[in-house]
């Protein structure tokens, strides 16, 4: 287990060091959006004997319009064409339902990210309006945001549908997205196993650590920014915390990622990742896991893990600044 504490002894080396800064980087470019049409959940005490009705699709159509034209003209986003989309439960305005699964129909049509959007009915006169954003690639929640209760009838939803846009997605949307820099992963291997992985390991490592960069860039709310350090010498066994934190500030980086795996034996694998912050000289985010097997999919299944973790963390209330609430 002195192996394990080796991987948390950078932790306890940031304690010490002193603040530092932060500098600005270009804007990013448009994420290519999938918004699916809005679908209506009906917890009305009629909506067992009152099924949606023709003005219930119009005000649903016109909440999509009009949140698919906010999106479009703020410049953040970019509208791909939904239209092509033979999944089932997309023909059956399910999506909300599908686990995910819109993610995947996103990814197909070439978007970068998927969008759903939800009026939820409570009574006849009482609605509220969510959506929730998915990474086509990971299928992993991006963002998901909700009006408080709002008096109305559906032909109200489209005013809910454009306040929430415009008060939370492209008002979060205008802030400044966090710059991160990912560190090279250290990797440990005291498995005593015979035969030689080595160089899997490192096409391994890079693998993981780009799938970090890409796949936490993919949210909008984070930006990558590269550490100036020669190849495979940039992890903390190759530089102490305070080198990698002075790299991270002099990349312009708020955030830096470091992580260490450690091979405990043929199957098993330990890995921590830390999340600091760059000015501050804290730790934000520390996930200690275990992971079976030492082979691509293995190490694909760890980083998709790692992934989700940060990103389900509080991390990205950083990026968030204080927002009007829903009246």
């Amino acid at each position: 287990m002195r192996y394990i504490a080796a991987i948390l002894a950078p932790a306890i080396v940031l304690a010490s060091l002193a603040t530092a800064g932060a500098a600005e980087t270009a804007a990013p470019s448009p994420i290519k959006i999938a918004v699916f049409p809005f679908e209506l959940e009906d917890f009305s005490a009629g909506a067992a004997y009152v099924p949606p009705d023709d003005v219930d699709r119009e005000q649903l159509r016109l909440s999509t319009e009009e949140a698919r034209r906010l999106i479009a003209a703020s410049g953040r986003y970019q509208l791909v064409d939904v239209s092509a989309a033979n999944d089932r439960a997309a023909k059956a305005s399910k999506l909300r339902d599908c686990e995910g699964c819109e993610a995947k129909i996103a990814a197909g049509l070439g978007a970068d990210q998927s969008m759903v959007g939800i009026v939820s009915r409570i009574t006849r006169t009482e609605y509220a309006v969510t959506y929730k954003i998915r990474d086509a690639k990971s299928g992993s929640i991006v963002a998901v945001e909700q009006t408080d209760l709002r008096m109305g009838a559906n032909v109200a939803w489209s005013r809910g549908a454009r306040w929430l846009i415009q008060n939370r997605l492209l008002a979060r949307a205008q802030d400044k997205p966090l710059i991160f820099a990912v560190a090279e992963i250290e990797y440990v291997d005291t498995s005593g196993e015979v035969i030689d992985q080595s160089a899997d390991h490192v096409r391994r490592l890079r693998e993981f650590e780009a799938s970090l960069r890409n796949d936490l860039a993919a949210s909008g709310k984070l930006r990558n920014a590269g550490l100036d350090c020669p190849p495979n010498g940039c992890s903390v066994g190759d530089l102490d915390a305070g080198q990698l934190l002075g790299k991270a500030q002099a990349a312009g980086a708020d955030l830096l990622v470091i992580g260490s795996v450690h091979k405990m034996s043929t199957l098993v694998q330990w890995a921590k990742f830390d999340i600091i912050d760059v000015k501050a000289r804290k730790v934000v985010f520390e996930r200690l896991v275990s992971f079976r097997g030492d082979n691509d999919e293995a190490w694909r299944r760890a980083a998709s893990f790692i992934v989700r973790q940060i990103r389900e963390a509080e991390l990205m209330r950083l990026a968030a600044t204080a927002l009007p609430q829903s009246p």
